[in-house]
């Protein structure tokens, strides 16, 4: 059985096989199984790192399925997918609990960054150390690849999901599923950190075969860069943003500010916008050094569902238009006041 896997409860084909596709591109082995009987054999044999449910499925409604699986694996990730906003399943799965609600039809990159954010949620073990643009035997910097933690392993031939099992300043070891050989003698590692993407080539120094896989040991390079970070930092803000857009969503709405920066907002919503959607914001934020009131257009460009308090949300990061100068130089105001006053 691989060590890393989705289950993906779905009588539609064509879309399991759309969301299967979408997964194994970035690394995640997925399963799929169309009714609720197929769903309980799969659970009763091992447990999964995420389950994608579809809440109407042949025969069955996929509460049935949401409680076995809460019933085996109370922790367990769940993705709910419907194209009813409001039902009795609806109700009933979010009262078992659910981590995430996406209204068909979604966007495949929500569900992708949905399921990335899930697989990468854990409690960290220890940490391996590995700094931004530092010797990779400094043992200094951001501490940002931790033991247990997912990391990506790309090759001309493999695009593969990894556990971090160990590392110290010179070595990595990484278990994966099975791969017929013959095996790569280099893997590009990918890692989301918290601020940036994080890409490196790292030399086989060993491959072990084991009963569910294979064990890697990497040597790690002497320097690690940050291949994609943020254009400008974040500071972090509290307050409202009054929101309308085109598309599904036809009414102007509040949404709840998270994070801002001389480019970008990070807003949360009640209702999925749509990925690529033009905003026109009116933004309210308040922060300890003072508020800040402005309007703004932006670009959705990434969302991740969730779900708080039973409640299913929207996080949606916002590229921004060219905001005014005083804005500009009281957001760098306040991320001065963060770095002298932290």
């Amino acid at each position: 059985m691989p060590e890393i896997g989705v289950l993906l409860v779905e009588d539609e084909r064509l879309l399991d096989r759309v969301v299967s596709d979408a997964l194994r591109t970035i690394g995640v082995p997925c399963e799929t199984v169309g009714c609720e009987e197929q769903a309980a054999q799969k659970l009763a044999q091992r447990r999964y790192d995420l389950l994608l449910l579809d809440l109407r499925i042949l025969h069955s409604s996929g509460v049935a399925v949401l409680r076995q699986a809460r019933e085996r694996y109370p922790d367990i990730p769940v993705i709910v997918i419907t194209a009813y906003a409001t039902t009795e399943d609806v109700e009933h799965a979010l009262a078992l609990g659910v981590d995430a609600l996406l209204y068909k039809p979604f966007d495949i990159d929500t569900l992708l960054n949905t399921v990335r954010t899930l697989l990468y949620r854990r409690t960290p073990e220890a940490a391996v150390h590995a700094g931004t643009q530092t010797r990779a035997d400094a043992c200094i910097g951001l501490r940002w690849l931790e033991i247990g933690a997912l990391t990506m392993l790309r090759s001309e031939a493999y695009t593969v999901l990894g556990r971090v099992m160990h590392g110290d300043e010179l070595f990595l070891s990484v278990r994966t599923d099975w791969l017929e050989p013959p095996h790569p003698a280099r893997w590009t590692v990918e890692w989301t950190g918290d601020d940036a993407l994080y890409q490196f080539e790292a030399r086989v120094v060993d491959a072990t075969p084991e009963a569910d896989g294979i064990l890697w040991i990497l040597r790690l390079p002497r320097l690690i860069r940050r291949v994609q970070r943020r254009r400008h930092p974040r500071v972090p803000v509290s307050g409202k943003a009054f929101v309308s857009m085109a598309g599904r969503l036809q009414r102007a709405t509040h949404a709840e500010l998270v994070d801002l920066s001389e480019g970008g907002v990070c807003l949360v919503l009640t209702e999925p916008p749509l990925r690529g959607a033009t905003l026109h914001l009116e933004i309210h934020a308040h922060a300890a050094q003072g508020a800040l009131d402005f309007q703004a257009e932006g670009t959705v460009r990434s969302i991740v569902a969730f779900t708080r308090q039973g409640e299913p949300r929207y996080r949606a990061g916002v590229q921004l238009e060219r905001l005014p100068t005083a804005i500009v130089q009281q957001i760098r105001q306040l991320h001065r006041e963060r770095l002298t006053h932290p």
